[in-house]
């Protein structure tokens, strides 16, 4: 019996979303609104709900605990977006289409978070690109936005094939497209994954790597701030954490996978570190929180590739709700706040940062050598190093007072941080733990990034500085090398906008006619 109403909750979480489009659309725009707000409020009691109930798995769909969780918390988003919507598009001759395309956009998230069927997983996952592609394109006349939707339906394309790909060469090893029977196979203790099993690793990370916007194919990501800020909020809290989802679900394939997991922590690790001090060059709030995004996005990724992935759900829960709170509630203000924050570059700062990195690096060669590291070694580190900024930083806005404060401040962040890293570890698959490369190439990553900020901040005016400024202000030039092998493979009819100057001059040619 809890079966048979479980799988009816579950099915009726897409059908409310998709009923309150059809219903919004035949009703005023600020009825409209209320339909969409109550049937989005709907959805997110019956998604509560499913946490409480007992079944691991119901037919079509999982019932596993990340499942509910990323359930729960889309739906959580979906009700503050459509909300936050009603008053920020309020008189746009658009609404009614924003209204119909994000509420397919939430739908389709809700199937791929809960289906137990790998194909329905890939058409659901082809269907938020389709639909989210509407919502970036809400302003076809922005040449700018037109340009970014363009990449992205090019890269989610990519990422499609990737997926679609691992899911022909599992069921060739497997016989079957059931998800959880695709992965049992993989509970056994001993296991060794053949060719093809590693290669659909190999495209399954790929996939969630296109999927958050890792390098190079991460300049869509911050070209979309010309969409509608609820756009962006749905898209920084919701869509891009799917990548982070997908390897969550596949986790005991690859927990396997040795390569895998190599190319996550090579390439997310150094998207996570450049697109943290790329960060530091800007002052459009829009834009250093799409940074920030890839930044925390790769983070996430080093976290499954390491095994961590209680850590990397805490982090998509915990990142959802800050980057949905931060784009609804960015405003004039919060540029010149973040600018204010910051102390200035001080001795003591300057001091502090050479002398840990040292300490560090000791510490980590002596635990090497003695083989005493422990699974999460380097993300202790990571963290280290967050606190070790506060303590540097102390005189600023954030971080006013004695270092007796200071310290007792990383001493609660620290305590909280075990306590929900213990807690959602509970609720996450279980894995081995990482060898020790990964560990010192995770640990050399994070010792860079604080390098780097300390040059930044501590020596402004060096050579080196004023030199590594102007390239990570450039981002390297990825995006434009990226822009141009996509408009290369598939050109695009971008929109023109005439300047004032050109508007001035047509004028001017009338009227002299």
């Amino acid at each position: 019996m809890t079966g048979n109403w479980t799988d009816l909750a579950f099915l009726l979480v897409p059908t409310v979303y998709l009923l309150a489009a059809g219903l919004a659309g035949f009703a005023a725009p600020r009825a409209g609104w209320k339909l969409l707000q109550g049937g989005n409020a709907l959805a997110l009691a019956l998604a509560l709900a499913l946490d409480l109930a007992p079944d691991p798995v119901s037919g079509w769909f999982l019932h596993e605990p990340v499942n509910s969780i990323v359930l729960s918390l889309v739906a959580f988003i979906g009700l503050v977006v459509a909300r936050f919507s009603t008053h920020y598009l309020d008189g746009d001759a658009g609404q009614a289409r924003f209204q119909r395309w994000l509420q397919v956009t939430l739908a389709c998230v809700a199937v791929v978070v809960t289906t137990n069927h790998y194909l329905v997983l890939l058409l659901a996952w082809a269907g938020i690109s389709l639909s989210l592609h509407q919502l970036l394109m809400f302003y076809p006349e922005r040449k700018r936005a037109a340009l970014a939707a363009h990449k992205k339906f090019l890269f989610a394309r990519l990422a499609e094939l990737c997926l679609a790909a691992a899911g022909c060469l599992l069921y060739l090893e497997h016989g079957t497209l059931a998800i959880d029977g695709m992965l049992a196979a993989y509970s056994d203790p001993g296991v060794a994954l053949g060719v093809r099993e590693q290669l659909a690793a190999l495209l399954i990370a790929s996939a969630a790597m296109v999927k958050c916007a890792q390098f190079p194919v991460h300049g869509w990501l911050i070209q979309v701030v010309e969409a509608p800020t609820p756009v962006s909020a749905l898209l920084h809290a919701g869509i891009i954490n799917l990548g982070g989802y997908l390897l969550l679900l596949m986790a005991p394939l690859l927990a396997l996978a040795a390569p895998a997991k190599a190319l996550l922590l090579v390439v997310a690790g150094l998207t996570c570190v450049i697109a943290a001090l790329i960060t530091m060059t800007r002052v459009s709030i829009k834009v250093l929180l799409a940074w920030s995004t890839v930044a925390q996005m790769g983070l996430m990724l080093v976290e499954c590739a390491l095994g961590q992935y209680g850590l990397a759900l805490l982090h998509l829960v915990a990142h959802s709700c800050y980057k949905a709170y931060c784009f609804l509630a960015a405003g004039g203000q919060v540029e010149a706040y973040l600018q204010q924050r910051l102390a200035p570059p001080a001795e003591a700062a300057a001091a502090v940062a050479p002398l840990f990195i040292l300490a560090a690096v000791g510490l980590f060669a002596a635990l090497a050598v003695t083989g005493l590291l422990a699974p999460d070694a380097s993300l202790w580190l990571l963290f280290a190093l967050v606190v070790l900024m506060l303590v540097s930083e102390r005189g600023s806005l954030l971080v006013r007072g004695s270092a007796l404060r200071a310290l007792a401040v990383a001493g609660g962040l620290a305590v909280a941080y075990f306590l929900q890293k213990s807690v959602f570890t509970a609720l996450a698959p279980a894995t081995a733990a990482p060898g020790l490369p990964a560990t010192l190439w995770c640990a050399a990553l994070f010792l860079g990034l604080l390098g780097a900020y300390w040059l930044l901040r501590c020596r402004p005016d060096s050579a080196l500085s004023r030199r590594l400024y102007r390239n990570l202000y450039a981002g390297f030039y990825l995006d434009e090398w990226a822009t141009r092998v996509t408009l290369a493979i598939w050109p695009a009819q971008l929109p023109l906008r005439a300047t004032s100057k050109q508007v001035l001059t047509i004028k001017q040619l009338e009227a002299s006619r």
